[in-house]
């Protein structure tokens, strides 16, 4: 009777020792502090580590910004006004608030000796994208980041747990495969047994590394060779619908503005998290004074993101300044069809004209007086 029990217990002891030395080995190994196989995102972490006290404003935020922001412009524009400005557009693909704020941690620990300015594009308000096996996701959920999103979740007061439960379980997932190195495994078999490239998972979105670092991190959509295909389904099966949302929305704003017209409740616990990155930097400051928070929305409709969060967290003075273009009268070319790829994000003439809107407001920012600005 009692043999039973005993090699039960040698068996969970077995287990907890293997689920404990694997978590603690992918903590200690270099896994844990370089990025490996995430396509463009390790070849901008390598560049900018190895570049980092070259720049002293960085953009970071999800594909709105990867494909909507050109720093030579921004930086020609700066010049121009008598601003001595270098950027680095490190927008990720995919990437949620969560993901945006481990990358912001990662980038301050590099401490970049000349950084100032930290444009935050926080417009994709989740806590994880439900692909919670994907190496984009499984990478940043660290033990301390998994449960910095389980203390979000648990404490939100907007969602019922219908919503919360697949939230908690995609991410205990992606930790999971993070800890014992599933993913780490699953890499090793199809690269060296199976010979898969995996940079991209699509190859026709598969970017230029070259042309990718010589627009310091910008990659126009229009230069994918998946390009024409993803404008060609747009205006076949998205077009109507974004034209008619666009309708819809223009007609709300006339006599209201962008912070009054969405006061829908954020689906997560947005606010909050807004108020982790503002403290992260405001941290930083407390070594660093010159690095500077400036958040922006760019220019989307409400059928696509919802800004109610960033709003609420200006008001609330957990950030302190915030440019938002996402009123369509007022920035109606942006929104004009030829200068999009698809409802949600700019061709690479759009990113032109709003990277210039985008280093016109910053020019006039930095010319007042320093007070609580935000562009409505």
């Amino acid at each position: 009777m009692l043999r039973p029990l005993v090699m039960f217990g040698y068996s969970l002891i077995f287990i907890i020792t293997i689920f404990f030395s694997s978590g603690l080995l992918n903590t200690v190994l270099p896994y844990s502090k370089t990025i490996q196989n995430l396509g463009d995102i390790s070849v901008k972490w390598q560049y900018f580590t190895e570049h980092k006290d070259d720049y002293n404003a960085i953009f970071l935020g999800p594909s709105t910004t990867y494909f909507g922001v050109v720093p030579k412009i921004f930086d020609e524009y700066m010049t121009k006004e008598g601003k001595s400005v270098k950027s680095f557009n490190f927008g990720i693909s995919g990437a949620n608030v969560s993901e945006l704020d481990f990358y912001l941690q990662k980038i301050l620990d590099l401490k970049p000796a000349n950084l100032k300015w930290i444009f935050l594009d926080c417009s994709v308000d989740l806590f994880t994208n439900f692909g919670s096996t994907s190496a984009q996701e499984i990478y940043w959920h660290t033990p301390r980041k998994t449960v910095e999103n389980f203390q979000l979740i648990w404490e939100s007061s907007i969602d019922n747990w219908q919503v919360k439960v697949p939230y908690i379980y995609a991410n205990f997932q992606s930790f999971i495969y993070r800890w014992l190195g599933l993913g780490q495994l699953s890499t090793l078999w199809q690269e060296r047994i199976l010979n898969l490239d995996l940079s991209n998972a699509d190859p026709l979105a598969k970017v230029s590394e070259d042309r990718l670092l010589q627009e310091s991190g910008y990659y126009a959509i229009d230069w994918q060779k998946k390009a024409e295909k993803w404008k060609t389904l747009f205006r076949a099966n998205g077009l109507d619908t974004y034209l008619k949302n666009l309708q819809n929305e223009q007609t709300k704003l006339v006599n209201l503005n962008s912070e009054n017209t969405f006061q829908n409740t954020s689906t997560i616990y947005g606010v909050k998290m807004m108020e982790n990155i503002a403290s992260r930097i405001e941290q930083q400051q407390q070594i660093n004074n010159k690095i500077e928070a400036i958040f922006f929305i760019p220019p989307l409709l409400e059928s696509d993101s919802n800004p109610s969060a960033l709003y609420k967290a200006y008001n609330s003075g957990y950030i302190d300044t915030l440019f938002s273009f996402n009123n369509p009268n007022n920035f109606t070319n942006l929104y004009e069809v030829t200068r999009r790829i698809d409802s949600a994000h700019l061709n690479h003439q759009g990113a032109q004209e709003f990277t210039v809107l985008l280093a016109s407001k910053f020019t006039e920012y930095l010319n007042s007086s320093g007070e609580k600005v935000a562009n409505r």
